[in-house]
């Protein structure tokens, strides 16, 4: 008969208090107080079992035994998951047009591929995370050039052209309108008087033209007079442009410009003609453009070679060298080359997107903000809903374990774990991403269903029994019973701990090989 002497004085704690049992999926843990229940009911027809063997010890039951082990215990918890490949949005017209050509479905498109074509015209994909909002170009705000003659317009510029001090901005009845240099707007004649003429627009115009190599030595000095000196720079100015020689700056003859920039946009054709007041084309303004969107389209076109002739920097500012990237960007497209990116020729997206569906046909008209393609992610990933009640068990970057539908097991990490709450099934849960660290091994899958398990908690290097082996005493209290040789075992007292992978930690008068009646 066991050792009574072994068994502890005081009350071992409950069974609830004991351990928490393995969880697989979102199970409940009614289990374990079956077990214990169960095991107290085998304790007790033990007893009985013993004293009948200890008066007939030729009918001693076969026993079947465990051992003690020292090993490490893991306690995972088992959730519902999809694979499948990440969300993406709809790709959709940045302009109205014709759908002239798209790609296939199935087809994958990334950085420098071509989305879709709109009256024959590319649409090009790059990466970015900012969408395409505004056009792209060397200023956010255009300057109007306003003529201050009537007239007909008999020349104009490539939208896209640098305009730099002494160019010819455009030509009104053949009489070119040249840009110089200087913050004051022309806003009056300029010419020799009997009283000179004095002001910021005078000393402009004589630093412009001493500049452009037309003051000889000692003959002008670059002040704010307008002096018969100036007049005579005028002159040869005017020669040299084929303008009238009569050593007067009219109103309309020059606009100046803070610096070289960039044409925006023609206003007129040649030919047509131009009122007092109305803009015949507009100018970048001196101050750059800016912006997280202009460094997201300087990290593409770096990307993928458009480098400005080695000048190019991802710095959020358009400068002359993102104006040099873009037209040859646009050159090697097919597109406007004019330094200039709209929404009808660029689209950015996070990464590389999968063809899913085409939303429309070949030859269909569409408006601006109207789908063309329906897209998902390119990689692979697990979605699952953690409940509010795990929250905090998962967190980006933990390693966990996918089961696919073959039974596979592979490891995964994860990768988001969503800050606001939705319902799902009148349930609070989490939206959680996971990433397979292998995606090839789930080649040829996709929304199929799969079991995600987390590790939620863990211990090592402990002392571990089958659960089965484990004895409720009805006195209260835990033991196993010890294989003590030749036939007979002695009840240990125990106090268990963790339970997991149908182990249970204790501890007590035990070491690691003593044998254990599993019942």
């Amino acid at each position: 008969m066991p050792n009574q002497a072994d068994l502890p004085a005081d009350s071992a704690p409950s069974a609830a208090d004991a351990a928490t049992p393995t969880v697989k999926g979102r199970r409940s843990r009614w289990w374990f107080a079956l077990v214990v229940v169960g095991l107290g009911v085998a304790a007790t027809t033990y007893f009985a079992q013993v004293d009948v063997d200890q008066v007939d010890t030729d009918n001693t039951p076969v026993r079947t035994f465990g051992e003690v082990v020292r090993t490490d215990l893991v306690e995972q918890t088992t959730y519902d998951g999809t694979l499948g490949r990440s969300a993406g949005d709809s790709l959709v017209a940045g302009e109205p047009g014709t759908v002239t050509w798209f790609p296939a479905e199935g087809v994958t498109l990334i950085q420098g591929d071509i989305v879709f074509e709109l009256d024959a015209q590319p649409v090009v994909l790059l990466y970015g995370a900012t969408p395409m909002y505004r056009v792209l170009a060397r200023s956010a705000e255009d300057v109007p050039a306003v003529s201050r003659v009537a007239g007909t317009v008999t020349a104009v510029p490539e939208v896209g052209a640098v305009i730099e001090q002494g160019d010819v901005l455009y030509e009104i009845d053949g009489e070119p309108v040249v840009a110089l240099y200087g913050v004051t707007p022309a806003y009056r004649t300029l010419a020799d008087r009997a009283t000179n003429m004095t002001g910021s627009d005078v000393q402009q115009l004589e630093a412009a033209l001493d500049a452009l190599g037309f003051v000889s030595e000692g003959e002008l000095t670059v002040d704010d007079e307008f002096t018969s000196a100036t007049a005579s720079v005028v002159e040869q100015w005017q020669e040299a442009i084929g303008s009238d020689e009569d050593g007067v700056v009219d109103l309309g003859e020059v606009v100046f410009i803070p610096g070289p920039t960039e044409v925006s946009s023609v206003s007129f054709s040649i030919g047509e003609s131009v009122n007092v007041g109305q803009p015949v084309l507009t100018l970048s303004d001196s101050a750059p453009m800016v912006g997280r969107d202009v460094a997201q389209l300087e990290t593409a076109l770096s990307a993928l070679g458009f480098d400005g002739g080695g000048e190019l920097e991802v710095d959020s500012a358009f400068t002359a060298a993102t104006s040099l990237a873009v037209k040859a960007f646009e050159e090697a497209y097919g597109l406007t080359v004019d330094g200039r990116l709209t929404a009808g020729e660029i689209m950015f997206v996070d990464s590389a997107v999968r063809v899913a569906k085409r939303l429309t046909s070949l030859g269909s008209t569409i408006n601006a903000g109207m789908p063309v393609l329906a897209v998902t992610g390119e990689r692979t990933l697990v979605t699952m809903n953690l409940p509010a009640a795990d929250q905090g068990t998962i967190a980006e970057g933990m390693a966990v374990s996918v089961e696919l539908p073959d039974g596979t097991e592979v490891p995964a990490t994860v990768v988001t774990v969503a800050r606001i709450a939705t319902l799902d099934a009148n349930e609070t849960v989490f939206e959680v991403e996971i990433e397979l660290d292998d995606p090839g091994a789930a080649a040829g899958l996709d929304e199929a269903p799969v079991d995600v398990s987390v590790v939620t908690d863990s211990v090592e290097g402990v002392l571990a029994v089958p659960v089965a082996a484990l004895l409720a005493l009805a006195e209260g209290g835990y033991a196993v019973e010890i294989d003590a040789g030749g036939g007979a075992t002695r009840l240990v007292a125990v106090e268990p701990g963790f339970f997991a992978d149908g182990l249970v930690e204790i501890r007590g008068e035990i070491e690691p090989g003593d044998r254990v009646v599993v019942p």
